[in-house]
């Protein structure tokens, strides 16, 4: 089975995460919500994603696998694939999202340890990304409301951060 070789595995992560980021590149150029554009995030965030992937990483080759015979692997490139094209339809931004490049994101991040077949990859990726985007995303809510007031809070009361009807 393809999915049992560490080299495939590695080449598999490193093209999606490639193939993402050139999208999410592509998308950030081409529109978004402008006032979202002006919030940064804070400064930890870049020191987390790099130790978050570099431990995903590392395991790759002791813990990575086929996933029912390679049918999880697939179904995690395939939500890769998907990941990628929420990402580049939504990038001018939705009515019903207030950040759906962060859900987007998410979903890429759940989909890169499928496609590798590492659960504990999801535990070093998936996890600290989704409560760092939480935090993220909470605070970006709070600087705009700051800044913005009223329409911003309009703009909460009508939308969901990531999910419509969840959160």
């Amino acid at each position: 089975m393809i999915f049992e070789n560490d080299l495939f595995r590695f080449g598999t992560s490193g093209t999606l995460i490639a193939l993402y980021g050139a999208v999410d590149h592509a998308a950030r150029r081409a529109g978004g919500d402008p006032l979202r554009a002006r919030v940064k995030p804070p400064r930890w965030l870049g020191a987390l994603i790099f130790l978050s992937v570099l431990v995903f990483y590392l395991t790759i080759k002791p813990s990575g696998g086929a996933w029912a015979q390679g049918a999880g692997n697939v179904a995690g490139i395939a939500l890769a694939g998907l990941a990628m094209a929420l990402r580049w339809s939504t990038r001018r931004g939705i009515a019903s999202l207030r950040q759906p490049d962060v859900a987007a994101r998410m979903l890429f991040y759940v989909a890169l340890p499928m496609a590798v077949g590492s659960a504990p990859g999801a535990l070093a990726l998936t996890l600290p990304a989704v409560l760092a985007s939480a935090w993220c995303s909470r605070r970006e809510d709070a600087i705009l409301l700051a800044e913005h007031g009223e329409p911003w809070a309009r703009r909460m009361a009508t939308s969901a951060r990531w999910v419509p009807g969840l959160w």
